[in-house]
């Protein structure tokens, strides 16, 4: 699967769900990173601060 960057958007936690964390190091998610996979298809993934840097 070849997920082509789209952009970031700040994630913002809800006080009644459960705690998001970052895909690459288990911390508290801050951001999303929006990629398109095809097909009109947009994959959503949680990162914290240090992590979506590197995230292209």
């Amino acid at each position: 699967m070849q997920k082509n960057f789209i952009h970031f958007r700040l994630f913002e936690e809800k006080t009644s769900s459960k705690p998001k964390f970052c895909v690459t190091c288990g911390l508290n998610a801050t951001q999303e990173a929006l990629f398109n996979v095809g097909d009109g298809v947009i994959l959503v993934e949680k990162y914290c601060d240090a992590f979506a840097k590197n995230v292209k």
